[in-house]
């Protein structure tokens, strides 16, 4: 069987690269099970090559997380980010692996509240956003770092983040109503409610509206707020 060129791994036979097609295909259509996690597995007791061995557990943390098991998603994840080597020369075939790994990874602890947990995972993709992720994606990243960041209090690097989002998801509501709370918690109020007059006029029809004017209101005073 011929090897297709995007891997890179140790494997001649051409098991191990067609598994994995296979089972990505499967995970595109959110239809991956156990009995993928097992060929996965399989696959494991084939390759030898590091970086496509983190690549292959990295699917398996993955499969779990889709499978709401989160304990042993976590494992996974975190052990297949261990064993990535960034030094050697298949890392670059694995890249986009390897940032859903970080991803997913940042994810999954935010989820569970564990913010000073997730940040770190969160922050190993960002010298390789541009790489593999469309901006939108980019900016969903940045928001999840504004969030994660000012909830452990790391306040002026969440302000960077929050206005790199808002840039990359061209200001929507969500990206605004954080950049707004990083404007209040590192005292520029005066830009903070610059940025509540914009929500004003851009989102006063969301959702989310109530929260933000109660927010504005609690913080900036009534001076900061023209509604």
């Amino acid at each position: 069987m011929s090897i297709p060129e995007w891997y890179t791994g140790s494997d001649r036979s051409g098991d191990v690269a067609k598994g994995i097609e296979a089972i990505i295909a499967k995970m595109d259509e959110h239809q991956a099970d156990h009995q993928d996690i097992s060929r996965l597995r399989d696959l494991q007791s084939v390759e030898t090559e590091v970086n496509w061995r983190a690549f292959l557990l990295s699917l398996i943390g993955t499969i779990h997380y889709d499978l709401k098991e989160q304990d042993k998603a976590a494992e996974a994840l975190e052990s297949a980010l261990m064993d990535f080597k960034p030094y050697l020369s298949t890392f670059d075939e694995v890249l986009s692996v390897y940032c859903q790994t970080c991803y997913t990874a940042g994810v999954l602890f935010y989820e569970r509240e564990q913010y000073a947990v997730a940040a770190p995972y969160l922050l190993r993709c960002l010298p390789y956003l541009h790489e593999v992720y469309e901006n939108a994606y980019v900016g969903d990243i940045y928001s999840l770092l504004t969030i994660c960041l000012n909830m452990t209090d790391e306040v002026e690097d969440a302000l960077i983040f929050a206005e790199a989002a808002a840039f990359a998801r061209q200001y929507d509501c969500e990206s605004l109503e954080n950049l707004m709370i990083a404007y209040v918690a590192t005292g520029q109020n005066q830009k903070a409610s610059e940025v509540f007059q914009v929500l004003s006029d851009r989102c006063r029809q969301s959702d989310n509206f109530e929260r933000i004017l109660d927010f504005a209101r609690r913080e900036l005073g009534e001076t900061g707020v023209v509604n």
